[in-house]
């Protein structure tokens, strides 16, 4: 008999915590590719030297990729303390932004 408890646990443990890690392991549609340059280089920057800092602001121009950045921030922080985590957007327009966003990498949260 197979015994689900142990399974279940054993996945929570490879939960990938670098966000550049979790953005290769997701199931990403044809539309999405991978990471640009500047993406990477933001990430890495912040989960070598930033990710303890409460508050982050990541200035980019328009259509740079800066939804994905926090996506994958959070969901980072998310597997790296099981802490609850937000994403705040100021209007709802910026949040059928960040849901449309977030629904090009597959069913599964980010």
């Amino acid at each position: 008999m197979v015994d689900f408890k142990k399974k279940l646990v054993e996945k929570q443990g490879e939960r990938k915590v670098h966000p550049v890690e979790i953005y290769q392991t997701l199931d990403r549609k044809s539309v999405a590719g991978p990471l640009r340059p500047a993406q990477v280089e933001i990430l890495n920057k912040w989960y070598d030297a930033r990710r303890e800092d409460k508050d982050l602001i990541v200035k980019l121009h328009t259509g740079e990729g800066k939804t994905l950045i926090g996506l994958l921030i959070l969901q980072s922080r998310i597997n790296s303390s099981n802490e609850k985590c937000m994403f705040v957007c100021p209007n709802k327009q910026l949040v059928e932004q960040v849901k449309t966003e977030a629904a090009k990498f597959g069913d599964r949260p980010l």
